[in-house]
């Protein structure tokens, strides 16, 4: 796959809630590092810009009025190729966490909060000591993939003017606002909470903020 964005580019904005008490499990960026960092070739590392997760919105001048298809370094076939993948792994979500937790479909705002409220610390180490690195489908990366698919689908539904960009790995993949050129990478937020970085940041809230933040930013364009 071939790759044209350059993320270097986009304006990083910090959307950090929590407050951070103590410090039990790893970083994000360490866990990155450790379960993602390795399934990227050169190309898609430097593609990416940052040497481990992104930033939780970035921006760009000339992603204003874009669409998420046109912005996406993907050709169509690997859109549609990542587009199964992120819809694969929402339907796994919607089933893991229906059943565990006991959630209801649809989706929403609902099973943010008790999933996050699921993942406390001591869940979030276990499963780092129960996943092997090596392993493409261990329970940390399939967890954090999980949670970014559902991540993308809520915050769509509150702000319906997001679409879609696909990236490569296809937790790359993130949400483009056009009226603002905003792009939030979901599936690395998915990562910070799973760490200390984010584990207490309240991601109900986080999407809450996120949404008045664009809607505030549409108005100004």
């Amino acid at each position: 796959m071939s790759c044209s964005l350059n993320s270097k580019q986009l304006v990083v904005v910090p959307l950090t809630l929590g407050v951070v008490l103590q410090k039990p499990i790893p970083d994000c960026d360490e866990l990155f590092a450790r379960f993602f960092d390795r399934w990227y070739d050169d190309d898609w590392r430097q593609w990416k810009g940052f040497p481990a997760t992104r930033p939780d919105i970035l921006e760009a001048d000339d992603l204003v009025g874009r669409t998420g298809a046109d912005a996406s370094p993907l050709g169509p076939d690997g859109q549609s190729e990542v587009n199964g993948m992120i819809r694969t792994i929402y339907e796994a979500a919607e089933s893991d966490w229906g059943r565990q937790l006991d959630l209801t479909p649809p989706v929403d705002i609902k099973w943010v909060e008790a999933i996050d409220a699921h993942y406390d610390r001591g869940r979030i180490r276990e499963m780092i000591n129960d996943s092997d690195p090596e392993d493409f489908s261990n329970t940390y990366v399939v967890t954090c993939c999980e949670f970014g698919a559902v991540l993308g689908y809520v915050l769509r539904d509150h702000c319906p003017e997001l679409e879609w960009l696909y990236g490569w790995p296809y937790w790359e993949s993130a949400l483009l606002h056009p009226p603002s050129g905003s792009v939030i990478p979901v599936f690395h937020w998915a990562i910070k909470k799973m760490s200390e970085y984010g584990v207490d940041d309240g991601f109900a809230e986080k999407i809450a903020a996120c949404s008045q933040m664009l809607r505030d930013r549409e108005q100004r364009t």
